[in-house]
């Protein structure tokens, strides 16, 4: 018997400078210190059968990040909430744990869109106006890249489809929603580069904070943690 649960976590403070391959080694250390039930896989060198929906940037923190981790035998979702948090360095917690259906797919390829918050600092009086200008902007271009082989430029990217929405909060913070995935992916730095250009380049941002991934679900955006659910 096996068991597939997507456990969803936060990651603040000094540990956001971790990268993605370390942090997925210390989730690795922290199931087997917990004694959670983790599957392996088979051949010479098993590991745990696990997997992260949306990798996060070094520098950036979260509230909603997910893992999938499959396991030999079903236990109760709070029993593995308090059994991970238990063996958790300072800054990274665990808050939900979902039993999934059986043969759900995994986080990473559900992913469709996530929201995040930019605490700014600078001239903030001009930050309201440059949000209505950059929602008022059909095209936002950004740098294709390179091909991997030959090398060559690709043409320029338009970004602006996938702002799905763009408000300011209080205390000078900068919500989005933005398109994420593997058909398209807009990231929140190269949004805020374009929106610090029509401020005239006197925003900073102090803090990037990924709150929540969302999959589509018959064309509406849902949490992950409320896809796939076993237990509703």
């Amino acid at each position: 018997m096996s068991v597939s649960v997507r456990f969803k976590f936060s990651r603040k403070g000094p540990v956001r400078y971790i990268g993605h391959l370390d942090m997925l080694r210390y989730f690795q250390k922290a199931v087997m210190r917990s004694g959670l039930p983790a599957r392996y896989s088979e051949g010479f060198h098993p590991h745990q059968i696990m997997s992260f929906a949306y990798p996060l940037g070094v520098s950036m923190e979260t509230e909603g990040d997910y893992m999938d981790l499959d396991l030999t035998e079903e236990l109760p979702e709070e029993e593995m909430v308090r059994r991970l948090n238990e063996v958790m360095d300072e800054g990274v917690k665990v808050t939900r744990a979902s039993i999934l259906i059986e043969n759900a797919e995994n986080a990473m390829s559900l992913v469709t869109a996530a929201d995040y918050r930019i605490e700014i600092s600078g001239d903030t009086s001009v930050l309201d106006k440059a949000v209505a200008e950059l929602a008022d902007t059909k095209e936002l271009l950004i740098d294709g890249g390179k091909t991997k082989r030959g090398g060559k430029p690709k043409d320029p990217k338009n970004i602006r489809p996938g702002i799905l929405d763009i408000h300011t909060e209080d205390g000078g913070a900068l919500f989005m929603r933005l398109v994420s995935g593997s058909a398209m992916n807009v990231r929140p730095a190269d949004v805020f580069d374009k929106l610090n250009g029509f401020a005239g380049g006197v925003l900073y941002p102090e803090c990037i904070c990924r709150l929540d991934i969302y999959a589509d679900t018959d064309g509406k955006l849902t949490a992950l943690s409320e896809t796939q659910r076993k237990y509703a």
